[in-house]
């Protein structure tokens, strides 16, 4: 094990969206886990444009623990700061940033499952002049930037029911992120369900499947994971989105499936460490995989932690294992 962990994060301001200033939770949980390992550790703050210089500074035989995420609008500054790591021969956690490129990108990740044989929602970009994608794809639609996450794009109600309802929400996107394309996709009507997997060793741990269940929500209230239910901790969404793991002998064949398809994925995708698939069933009970999650939120109440906690793993456990791949 290394003598020494840098747990580098993305820098936090006062005034940062919630979706930024989440990760000082994830730096927190490491820091905790790493103590409770008896190893030393410190923390470091990295400018995406200064990384190389600050990178220059880590000294031999320490780790990156990487938790630098991207800011809203920028969307590849984490996979250029993998990038600086992995050309400075750094040891660091996580993906590489080709799979953090890949993943980043979902049109790109959509067209790859696909020609390998996984299902994802029916979609692709919305072209503003030739918006022929919404004549080939069935509505309702879902829209979102395509390089985006954490539900950035997703405020308010992103499912579209009509075309004008649709092409007014692009071309809001559009104006709001204009180095990056729209996706569109038809909105699946089933069950919402992630899958969190774990490196352990050379071999995949695939956690207990959670499901997203949607409680309480009115007729007319899209049932989406949207910006609300993520961040605003008093919204409706928020508190009536609850994570449940399903372990009925009824959906014994659905959760094998959905377990399938996220190690398939896990392998397609060159992800390592760890990381999250999002699904979502069809009208007819179908998985689509619906997001690639490479290096996923590590908070404490977040799902992948929730999983791992499921799986009987603590804090340390997870960081245990996430730093022995990077070694």
């Amino acid at each position: 094990m290394t003598r020494s962990v840098v747990v580098a994060h993305n820098p936090v301001g006062e005034e940062d969206d919630p979706s930024t200033s989440d990760v000082l939770a994830q730096v927190g949980m490491v820091e905790g886990a790493l103590a409770s390992l008896g190893l030393p550790a410190r923390r470091l703050a990295v400018d995406p444009g200064e990384a190389l210089e600050v990178f220059r500074g880590i000294a031999k035989g320490e780790t990156i623990f990487n938790l630098i995420e991207s800011p809203p609008g920028r969307p590849y500054l984490h996979t250029d700061c993998a990038a600086v790591l992995e050309l400075a021969g750094l040891p660091f956690t996580g993906s590489s940033p080709a799979a953090l490129a890949l993943t980043t990108d979902k049109l790109a990740t959509r067209a790859l499952l696909a020609s390998e044989g996984v299902q994802v929602a029916p979609g692709g970009r919305l072209d503003p002049e030739r918006p022929c994608v919404l004549d080939r794809v069935a509505p309702p639609w879902i829209l979102k930037p395509a390089f985006e996450d954490a539900s950035i794009g997703l405020e308010g109600d992103p499912v579209c029911h009509t075309r004008e309802a649709a092409l007014e929400r692009g071309a809001a996107l559009a104006r709001r992120f204009p180095k990056q394309p729209v996706l569109v996709e038809r909105y699946l009507p089933g069950r919402e369900m992630n899958v969190s997997l774990l490196a352990d060793g050379e071999e995949v741990q695939v956690l207990p499947v959670a499901e997203i269940l949607f409680e309480g929500f009115p007729d007319g209230m899209s049932r989406v994971i949207g910006y609300e239910a993520k961040w605003i901790e008093d919204s409706f969404a928020c508190i009536h989105t609850v994570r449940h793991f399903p372990d009925s002998p009824e959906d014994a064949e659905l959760l094998g499936r959905v377990r399938e398809i996220a190690l398939s994925s896990w392998r397609l995708c060159g992800l390592s460490g760890y990381a999250r698939i999002d699904f979502r069933l069809d009208e007819h009970g179908a998985p689509h995989v619906l997001e690639i999650n490479a290096n996923p939120c590590l908070s404490a109440d977040a799902g992948f932690m929730a999983a791992a906690g499921r799986a009987g793993l603590s804090h340390a456990d997870v960081v245990n294992r996430i730093l022995e791949v990077a070694l």
